[in-house]
């Protein structure tokens, strides 16, 4: 009955997920080699970036960020993560990319207590407190918006998008990852993500299905994420802690591994002002890759 409640109940959302982070953060406070939050990605069609050796240990994170990131060429522009977490994405977009100004924000104090003091002598690169809903930035402030595997934990993603959309600069991009909620069939749950996203008023929506990407870095990174859970979570907290890291065993490993939940992979505009009116509702398109069952624990 433990293992059946642990299994179907929605943590990392609302206040339960801002409750959680913040006691993340201030167990990881000291945890400086610890700057990524997300479930890595690898691609077994193309090699991966070439990272400096200070940043190889968290390799498969950082390829999440950069298979996202390098859809648009965000040199010399300004860049906002949403969601940014302990700031490993931004700064590694800040060091690869080079744009020319970035900021991360990120609703949980303890996270961004962590990023000023791991990255507060880094030009050009900031990190402040902020509501994914409610932006204190100005209106048309940035040339591209990034925000991975955060969204899910948001109580109303038509508000995130909608400030998304407002802090754009016109012509910007939103280049935007994450996956499909319990509860819900992902088809449906993406039909109901991509119709937020027409209406919050994004054109050009390219997506595609990075599931299977995000089940090898996943393999890829098992031990790690195993070996860092043994040194840093309580003996009670660590199946929680699998859960959140998605280690292999987990539920949401199965899920990803059998198809009942779906990771996509999105690039979209906001438009130049003479194209700021209706617009037909976008046409997604996946390739989904099949569900790789020979994975699924009997």
């Amino acid at each position: 009955m433990v293992q059946k409640a642990l299994s179907r109940r929605r943590y990392f959302f609302g206040n339960r997920a801002r409750i959680l982070y913040e006691l993340i953060g201030w167990q990881f406070r000291n945890a400086h080699d610890l700057r990524f939050m997300n479930y890595g990605f690898a691609d077994d069609t193309q090699p991966g970036p070439d990272l400096h050796p200070e940043d190889e240990a968290e390799r498969y994170c950082a390829q999440l960020y950069h298979a996202l990131a390098t859809q648009a060429d965000l040199k010399g522009k300004n860049v906002l993560d949403i969601g940014s977490g302990r700031g490993g994405g931004a700064a590694f977009v800040h060091k690869y990319m080079q744009p020319r100004r970035t900021i991360g924000c990120d609703l949980a104090r303890n996270a961004i207590r962590f990023c000023q003091r791991t990255y507060g002598d880094v030009a050009n690169l900031k990190f402040t407190r902020a509501n994914a809903m409610d932006l204190p930035f100005d209106d048309a402030s940035f040339d591209a918006v990034l925000n991975v595997e955060s969204s899910h934990c948001y109580p109303d993603c038509n508000a995130f998008f909608a400030e998304v959309f407002r802090v754009l600069k016109p012509g910007g991009c939103f280049l935007y990852t994450d996956f499909t909620a319990p509860g819900k069939a992902p088809a449906e749950y993406i039909r109901d993500i991509t119709a937020a996203l027409d209406r919050a008023g994004f054109v050009n929506v390219e997506s595609s299905d990075i599931t299977q990407q995000i089940l090898r870095g996943l393999d890829a990174d098992n031990d790690r994420r195993i070996r860092e859970i043994h040194e840093h979570f309580p003996f009670g907290t660590r199946r929680l802690a699998c859960l959140w890291a998605g280690t292999r065993g987990s539920w949401i490993y199965r899920d990803f591994a059998s198809g009942d939940r779906r990771y996509v992979m999105y690039h979209l505009s906001k438009p130049e002002p003479a194209a700021l009116r209706p617009i037909a509702p976008s046409k997604l398109v996946l390739a989904v890759e099949p569900a790789r069952t020979d994975q699924v624990p009997a």
